[in-house]
């Protein structure tokens, strides 16, 4: 039976798209607590460096600047290469040298690293780059809960579906990261960077280790969430509408617990599942109710558990 909430839309579809946006928030969100654990730095350039990650792949796919016109999929593979390395030079051309500066100021740092790519964007493509990177397939190639002329129906296509699986992967190899040494040593460096480097651990290198997959993370989420849509700079960061990704993302952190990737995953998807349903119940006539809604369960949440849902004190 199909339950119908007060906007006309089915629970069962407000769940299934609160999953799906909620996975683009747990990618951004991933790559954010990685960084945040392995060096206790709020990476405000997170959805910027993934960005630049979706605009290598928008100019190859489209065939602009030093691109050939390339296939959809190899386009995606540059992009998110560009992305590894828009992460691995922002950790040795900017963080590195600030380091041992105040978190402060590798905060600010992070923050000028996002505009400097967005303005890298915009000076090469313009402020409104009307080309899209094109979705994976038609969004209503397949259906749940009906057929796909059933306005009550979810319909969805290989976009949403390689966003799903990209998290769940994304997640269960962040995890399993963290079992191996390489995985150990990141903590390490995290606790004492002085004690780890005197055992033999390179602080350099894991902290490169660290930017490189946080810049792969955020290629992959970027890519997938600006598939089908406008590629405007600085977009996903809030710059150009004062709403973006980017928000969301340190949301899904904070919800899930900063030093948790499995509370990254937990975040995202419970963020985007609030997201839909308050939207669906909370009147037009209030101008941002559907924030309202997600900030006061974030709200509630971290008074009654300040590491958030599955964080903890390291």
């Amino acid at each position: 039976m199909v339950i119908l909430a007060s906007g006309g839309v089915s629970v069962p579809v407000q769940l299934s798209t609160g999953v799906v946006v909620g996975c683009g928030y747990g990618l951004f969100a991933l790559g954010i607590v990685l960084v945040y654990k392995a060096s206790r730095i709020f990476n405000f350039a997170q959805c910027e460096i993934g960005a630049f990650g979706a605009f290598i792949a928008v100019s190859a796919a489209r065939g602009l600047g030093p691109f050939p016109k390339l296939p959809l999929a190899v386009a995606i593979l540059i992009g998110v290469v560009a992305g590894t390395l828009a992460g691995l030079a922002s950790e040795r051309l900017v963080i590195r040298p600030l380091f041992r500066a105040p978190r402060a100021t590798l905060l600010v740092a992070t923050a000028g690293l996002a505009l400097g790519f967005a303005s890298l964007e915009a000076l090469i493509l313009g402020a409104n780059f009307g080309n899209v990177l094109p979705s994976i397939g038609k969004l209503g190639q397949f259906s749940l809960f009906g057929s796909k002329t059933d306005t009550n129906s979810y319909l969805f296509g290989w976009t949403q579906i390689v966003t799903v699986l990209a998290l769940v992967g994304a997640a269960l190899a962040a995890v399993a990261f963290f079992k191996t040494r390489y995985g150990e040593a990141v903590l390490a460096v995290s606790q004492d960077p002085t004690a780890a480097a005197v055992v033999g651990i390179s602080v350099q290198r894991i902290s490169a280790l660290v930017w490189g997959i946080s810049g792969f993370l955020g290629a992959i989420a970027a890519i997938l969430t600006l598939a089908g849509s406008p590629f405007i700079p600085g977009s996903l960061s809030g710059f150009y509408s004062g709403t973006g990704p980017l928000i969301s993302a340190f949301t899904a952190a904070a919800l899930g617990g900063m030093t948790s990737l499995p509370g990254a995953f937990a975040g995202g998807l419970a963020l985007g599942i609030v997201e839909q349903v308050s939207a669906n119940y909370m009147p037009t006539s209030v101008p941002g109710g559907t924030a309202l809604v997600v900030f006061g369960v974030l709200l509630v949440v971290l008074l009654a558990r300040p590491t958030g849902l599955l964080g903890r004190t390291t």
